[in-house]
């Protein structure tokens, strides 16, 4: 949980212990007779078959026992890039697929959020992850989005070329423009001063149109 003050630039937690490898006098527990690749439990060793098998079933229980989403409606996919995002927008397309067994029935759209001026990132580096991102959400057939994340709390621009002029890795200046902003934004609701159309901040970067990308 996010705490008061907390500083950006914190270690990152230790990492878990590496999962147990199967043995080789191991079989898959589904069907008894593979060679098993995975160990998801104590003792649950799944071949790859059956635990694909397995991993799609949670996926379609997960959604159908919270009943979240409805017949028709509108899913936003957000997509980092990473493992787990990726897995998560595999399983849709899978599952809106004309051969699924039990097709999901939402329309599915991608988001992906530029996070680089948090990470303290050139334009240039920014681009580039972008020119990579770009035929990949093509390639879902979703409709898709791009945002950055300055636009998503409506930072100023200050914000992004701050961190731009930094070393790839410093967060310092990032965070203490956007304490900046944040403590004037404060002092302005608090004093009942001038909104943003009166003062001399400079109006947020236009969104991004991912057909110019």
């Amino acid at each position: 949980m996010c705490q008061v003050g907390e500083d950006y630039g914190e270690p990152a937690p230790e990492e878990p212990p590496p999962a147990p490898r199967p043995s080789r006098e191991q079989k898959c527990v589904k069907c008894k007779e593979a060679q098993p690749v995975v160990v998801i439990r104590a003792g649950d060793a799944f071949c790859r078959d059956c635990f694909k098998a397995f991993y799609v079933h949670k996926f379609r229980a997960m959604l159908g026992k919270n009943r979240l989403i409805f017949p028709g409606e509108k899913v936003l996919l957000a997509w980092s890039g990473g493992p787990s995002s990726s897995s998560m927008v595999w399983q849709v397309l899978e599952g809106l697929s004309q051969d699924s067994a039990k097709r999901l029935r939402f329309v599915a759209g991608v988001i992906f959020v530029d996070e680089g001026a948090a990470c303290g990132q050139s334009l240039e580096e920014r681009s580039k992850t972008l020119a990579e991102v770009k035929p990949i959400l093509q390639a879902t057939g979703f409709p898709w989005h791009v945002v950055a994340l300055e636009e998503v709390f409506s930072l100023p621009p200050s914000v992004l070329w701050c961190s731009a002029q930094e070393l790839v890795g410093s967060e310092g200046a990032y965070k203490a423009a956007v304490d900046s902003f944040l403590q004037q934004q404060h002092v302005l609701g608090a004093g009942g001063g001038p909104g943003p159309t009166q003062g001399e901040e400079q109006p947020p970067q236009p969104p991004l149109d991912p057909q110019n990308l």
